[in-house]
């Protein structure tokens, strides 16, 4: 046996699962103006915001095999050191250049701590009302990111940049006490042959359409990012400084509306089993995609927000239940394909749906279709009819 059932204090772990997105949430809004400001031209600025995706991806998986082969908080501990160091090092970026390659090892160091704190949380957890506190460990993670998100702007404007990103440098070392702090109650298996992605094999019919989900999931969200500020422009003939904080309203009222969805999904999880928590959340996904096809005015972008807020929190609190309801060995390793699942939506869904936007529009009689919600649509109804036909079900359920 690799877990020993004790009392674990949640603190900590809560606080971890709050900085564990909070970085990225506070630098993402503000990144690529920053890379302007010290002399980066648009390419540059956008290479920079995406190396991070392009670095992160990869070592997300060799970290998921890192994190079951020496343990959750041996792992947690020097990864906070390091996002704190390169945040700093953000700071006194010179170059574009110096600024791209801190940005990369801040991926590396980043790429890891999310399927550690979600293991680690699993696993302190294991034996009691699981959908509920995995929904109370999501509702940290949106808070960080409402907080990220609408804060940032204003915090630059304050302090200015380098400011923030000193003080985001300093927060990380509250993930170092805390990772200190957090009881690790799983055990490594001493044979490399029991442990990581091989293990995997035989949850495969449960773990793929939580997979799918949130890879779908996350391609929407690269829609609303990547699309929705030229649609509006070019449809709604909205200037571009409007268009971004139209953007930037739809984002923030999906994820406050998830906050307390987070807790509806635990609930769900718990009485209905995670598999109905995905399927409701992929409906509601289909609805908001569904809506935007259609029309882009505000209150349409109000409502599809508020289903896409339900959708987020109903997909990622199952999907994360199902992918860390595995053998301990392999716990980390799954919590990290999962982690990858939503750096790759987002990567391929914002450009693609960008490009989409550029495109002419599907015109049916009087009704104009846009194409860049349309994909996400329909990725989103083949994942749903996935799950639904999966006969395999999750331990629980």
């Amino acid at each position: 046996m690799t877990i020993r059932p004790q009392p674990v204090r949640l603190e900590p772990l809560l606080i971890i699962a709050f900085l564990s997105l909070a970085d990225t949430s506070f630098i993402s809004p503000i990144l690529a103006s920053y890379a302007r400001s010290i002399g980066a031209n648009e390419f540059e600025a956008g290479l920079i915001v995406g190396i991070y995706s392009i670095t992160a991806i990869p070592a997300t998986i060799a970290m998921g095999y890192i994190i079951d082969r020496f343990g959750r908080k041996k792992i947690l501990a020097p990864l906070f050191v390091g996002d704190a160091i390169s945040i700093y090092l953000y700071s006194v970026s010179q170059t574009p250049w110096q600024l791209m390659l801190f940005r990369a090892l801040h991926a590396v160091f980043d790429s890891g701590v999310f399927p550690a704190s979600l293991s680690i949380f699993r696993e302190a957890v294991s034996g009691k009302k699981i959908g509920r506190y995995m929904g109370f460990y999501w509702v940290f993670i949106a808070i960080a990111i409402v907080l990220g998100s609408s804060t940032s702007t204003a915090l630059v404007a304050l302090i200015g940049f380098r400011s923030v990103f000193v003080l985001l440098s300093i927060l990380m070392i509250l993930g170092l006490f805390s990772s200190m702090l957090a009881k690790e109650v799983y055990t490594a298996p001493k044979s490399r042959r029991d442990i990581g992605f091989s293990i995997l094999r035989g949850y495969l019919a449960a773990l793929v359409p939580a997979y799918i989900a949130t890879f779908a999931l996350y391609i929407s969200l690269g829609a609303i990012v990547g699309s929705l500020p030229s649609n509006l422009i070019r449809y709604l003939g909205v200037d571009e400084r409007s268009a971004g904080v139209a953007t930037g309203i739809y984002m923030a009222l999906a994820t406050t509306i998830a906050i307390p969805a987070n807790i509806a999904a635990g609930l769900i999880i718990d009485r209905r089993g995670a598999r109905s928590s995905l399927i409701l959340g992929l409906v509601f996904l289909l609805l908001s995609m569904i809506m935007l096809s259609l029309r882009i005015d505000p209150i349409v972008r109000y409502l599809s927000a508020i289903a896409h807020g339900i959708a987020i929190a109903m997909v990622l609190v199952a999907g994360s239940e199902i992918a860390t309801n595995v053998p301990d060995a392999a716990r980390g390793s799954s919590a990290a394909i999962f982690g990858t699942m939503l750096l790759l939506g987002v990567a391929i869904g914002s450009p693609l749906t960008g490009y989409l936007a550029g495109s002419p529009p599907i015109v049916i009689g009087s009704t104009t279709i846009y194409a860049s919600y349309l994909i996400p649509a329909i990725l989103t109804l083949a994942s749903l009819l996935i799950v639904i036909t999966t006969q395999q079900k999750v331990r629980g359920d």
